[in-house]
């Protein structure tokens, strides 16, 4: 069926836009980079501070993105074997990434340090994409349509 219809994947369903994985990388970040530090064999405390100044900060959107870890594990099982209990979660996994993004976004734009524009102006990519993910989120009628089916 998908030979014919190419907006659909092997199971019929919609395809999940590539945008959809981009948001969850940009809000996954904090995940992200421990993992990158923690394989890192020296210096990974150094990129940690460049990217969160204040370590309460690292915490804070590690608890902030935690709730997508949900929405992951039910994409994960997003197949013809999946569970249905995940369905649940999955119908749900658009207004959960709506709120982290826009908690994440209050959280980035609060937590910028006083220098940003002089001294560390990438700081200023993260809340720009945030600002981007949540317009398209809200604007997007795949993602309406995506949330509603289950194989």
């Amino acid at each position: 069926m998908s030979e014919f219809y190419p907006l659909l994947d092997k199971y019929g369903l919609t395809r999940i836009p590539l945008r959809f994985y981009a948001v969850l990388l940009l809000v996954l970040r904090p995940y992200i980079l421990w993992i990158l530090v923690l394989t890192m064999p020296e210096g990974g405390d150094k990129l940690l501070a460049a990217v969160y100044p204040k370590s309460d900060d690292f915490l804070t959107a590690c608890l902030i993105c935690a709730p997508l870890l949900l929405v992951v594990a039910a994409l994960s099982q997003r197949k013809d074997k999946g569970h249905q209990r995940w369905f649940r979660i999955w119908r749900q996994s658009r207004w959960i990434l709506l709120a982290v993004v826009a908690i994440d976004l209050v959280h980035s734009l609060t937590h910028l340090p006083n220098y940003v524009m002089l001294k560390a102006p990438w700081l200023l990519i993260s809340p720009v994409l945030l600002v981007l993910s949540l317009w398209w989120l809200l604007t997007n009628a795949a993602m309406k349509q995506v949330v509603t089916e289950w194989p």
